[in-house]
């Protein structure tokens, strides 16, 4: 069982400038059957906005904290940090961000042992490999993937809310794919294309899912465009251009520009492998493969040679970084996506990594699993300074190659979905900011 932290009380009393009134509770989580809890005697819950601390020591009954703050519509995270009988630190974790106007709700906020990665409170309902994932607004979406042995496709889509880190089941999917892509478009909404259907051909579908749709979500179909020469893919991205706007990876690239899906004649193909920058005056997209390709300004062109097998995933700064693949390296590759200028960090990973899932946070990039160079899955993932890329630890996960990572608002990680199949999802968790 997932354990819960033993509190009297952790509630925010909120108070607007109408006389209204809201209470915010506050719940703890940890790793099924985690103990981590028990040896906390000092329990310190700070809000952002507006900043308060307070603190509480545990009681014979648990810990007692209360909070009585003016409602701010500015949005705020929830930092809880846990302090052994020695005065250390050996339990953290936050919510997203959220305004506290006055409003009554209820956050459950993971917490473990700083810079760590531990089982999640909820697994996937079945063990699947070919998993695709997506970062909405307030937390993931979990799609597809093969299942049993030897493995189906699976039309399950499910979505992890990192506000009380549950994991809700959605309308299934119009059909059972493995190895769809998928892509937030406006926060909510997910596009998922192509994939391995259940007949084991690789399909041609566009479809939008919409989270807010009670009660379990809503599927459109976009297109079909299975029967057309060149469109069907599985194991692809889908990369965002724009708007609801996105490139499609492999042979033809294809483009989807809110209404349309048409192929591209100006590049021969494009790797699994990319990230964009869309918060600059002109988006702008990179991709690894045998070369770096970089798509600005509705035009390509190659930047240097790159890797295969690698990932790439968007820093704070608006650089991309390139990590993993072949030929072996544990060095990133950096790229100025406005300028167009590459740099390698060296030595950035602990260890040569193909196929590894990537996602960056505000602070960190978690580059997870993949597989050496004799094709064993790696049970480790790399944790690096966003900033710098230096290396800030090396963590045990489970072995697994070609899953997920995802990059929560509570500034976790999520991690899933690769091979060899499983059912567990793992957390992230950073030191306090």
């Amino acid at each position: 069982m997932t354990a819960l932290a033993r509190l009297a009380a952790l509630v925010l009393g909120v108070t607007g400038c109408a006389g209204t009134t809201g209470t915010v509770t506050v719940s703890l989580l940890t790793a099924p059957d985690s103990h981590l809890l028990d040896a906390v005697q000092r329990l310190r819950l700070t809000v952002t906005q507006p900043h308060q601390v307070v603190e509480a020591t545990r009681g014979s009954s648990g810990f007692d904290l209360a909070l009585e703050i003016d409602a701010t519509t500015t949005s705020g995270a929830v930092i809880v940090e846990g302090f052994d009988a020695g005065g250390a630190l050996i339990a953290s974790g936050q919510s997203p961000p959220f305004a506290l106007d006055a409003l009554n709700a209820s956050v459950a906020i993971y917490v473990a042992a700083p810079n760590s990665i531990a089982i999640a409170p909820q697994p996937l309902g079945a063990a699947r490999s070919g998993v695709a994932a997506a970062a909405i607004s307030y937390g993931a979406a979990i799609a597809g993937g093969l299942e049993g042995d030897p493995g189906a496709p699976s039309s399950s889509i499910a979505v992890y809310n990192a506000f009380d880190h549950s994991l809700s089941e959605g309308m299934p999917m119009p059909a059972p794919r493995a190895g769809v892509a998928m892509a937030t478009g406006n926060g909510a909404d997910a596009y998922l294309f192509g994939g391995t259907g259940g007949d084991g051909n690789m399909t041609g579908t566009l479809w939008r899912f919409d989270t807010t749709v009670a009660p379990n979500g809503q599927f459109t179909t976009l297109t079909d465009q299975t029967a057309a020469a060149g469109f069907a893919r599985t194991g692809q991205l889908l990369v965002p251009i724009g708007s609801a706007q996105f490139l499609i990876t492999g042979t033809p690239v294809l483009e989807f520009n809110g209404t349309a899906l048409t192929a591209r004649s100006d590049v021969p193909g494009l790797p699994p492998a990319g990230a964009a920058v869309l918060g600059a005056a002109v988006p702008t997209a990179v991709f690894a493969g045998p070369s770096l390709m970089r798509f600005r300004g509705d035009q390509f062109d190659q930047l240097g040679s790159g890797r295969d097998g690698a990932a790439a995933t968007t820093l704070p700064d608006g650089r991309i970084a390139v990590l993993g693949g072949t030929p072996a390296s544990t060095d990133a590759t950096v790229v100025d996506p406005t300028a167009g200028t590459v740099t390698t960090v060296p030595g950035a990973l602990s260890a040569a990594r193909i196929h590894p899932a990537v996602a960056t946070t505000s602070r960190h990039v978690v580059v997870a699993g993949g597989t050496d160079a004799a094709g064993a899955p790696i049970p480790t993932a790399d944790v690096l300074d966003a900033r710098t890329l230096a290396l800030v630890a090396t963590l045990p996960i489970l072995a697994r190659t070609g899953g997920f990572a995802v990059a929560l608002p509570s500034d976790q990680v999520l991690l899933g979905g690769g091979a060899p199949a499983a059912a567990a999802l793992e957390l992230f968790t950073p030191e306090p900011p």
